[in-house]
């Protein structure tokens, strides 16, 4: 494949990537949640750095490497880079046009031209289905807490779940592929965070018989690359240091497969490295009534 053909794929994959990622990455936050995005669904790491390079994003040139194109890639639901190429070539190059690099670059313009304005049609599709999803849930809150907490608007320490729904529901909140790890709606610093015990790659460490009053959380893949571990956990200590995030928790497995409330958290920084982060819980309930007092919690 020529340079100029190999830009041109690589545009689209990028395209997709941010299509399945549901917004541009623009930001080095947006770098940030992609390569965590990436690595939660693909298992395969992509360092912050290696995404700003091929979006431009870092001025130095740059080819990315096939095992980086691989694992975007599979992001997008393709095999390998291969495939997505060949997927590419399928729809927008016909047999007799095989042969003519000018016709296939003016048919991909063609796909980009469309795949953005589709993206941008669905993109105000969901906005205004999530605007009216959450009035409609918002309204019902108060009578969901009458039937699911000890006191009526107050979410207490221990108090169980049995679904990621059952809790979510209360904050606005519709699950979608990733319900462990939710933003609060409006306060996107403040997040709604099912950790689930001793999971498989990021672990999440305590005392569970005094219900975690810390939890040291940590990346670490067995027979991983200790250099790929050692910067995971880098990126992601450099990430939340700064970001100050208040994590209202919900834990599965501590006692049975239900999710048990643990309180409200934030970064123990005198404990936490770029080895480990530790969670040290700040408060044992969640007032729902209340929602804008965490955000003094979190400062």
């Amino acid at each position: 494949m020529d340079p100029e053909t190999q830009k041109i794929f690589i545009a689209q994959l990028r395209q997709k990537v941010e299509e399945t990622f549901g917004q541009e990455i623009k930001t080095p936050k947006d770098f940030e949640n992609l390569s965590q995005a990436v690595g939660d669904r693909t298992k395969n790491y992509i360092s912050a750095t290696t995404l700003k390079r091929m979006w431009g994003y870092l001025t130095e040139p740059v080819t990315p490497r096939k095992s980086t194109l691989d694992v975007l890639a599979q992001y997008v639901g393709y095999k390998d880079w291969d495939a997505f190429v060949q997927f590419v070539q399928e729809e927008t190059v016909t047999p007799a046009d095989s042969s003519m690099p000018s016709v296939r670059k003016s048919s991909l313009s063609r796909v980009f031209l469309m795949a953005s304005l589709v993206a941008l049609v669905c993109i105000i599709g969901l906005l205004f289905l999530r605007y009216c999803r959450m009035s409609n849930q918002l309204t019902s809150v108060t009578d969901s807490l009458k039937t699911v907490t000890n006191d009526k608007y107050v979410i207490r320490l221990g108090q169980t779940f049995s679904t990621y729904d059952d809790y979510l529901h209360l904050f606005g909140i519709t699950p979608d592929d990733r319900p462990w790890a939710q933003p609060l709606p409006g306060h996107p610093e403040i997040c709604i965070w099912g950790p689930e015990f001793h999971n498989a790659h990021w672990h999440n460490d305590g005392n569970p018989d005094s219900l975690m009053p810390t939890i040291t959380e940590y990346w670490h893949v067995e027979g991983a690359d200790p250099e790929t571990v050692r910067l995971r956990n880098i990126d992601h200590y450099t990430y939340l240091r700064y970001r100050k995030e208040l994590r209202v928790t919900f834990m599965k497995g501590l006692r049975d497969s239900t999710f048990t409330f643990l309180g409200l958290y934030s970064m123990d920084h005198q404990l936490s490295d770029t080895n480990r982060i530790v969670w040290q819980r700040i408060a044992e309930d969640c007032d729902l009534t209340r929602i804008d007092y965490l955000e003094q919690l979190r400062r």
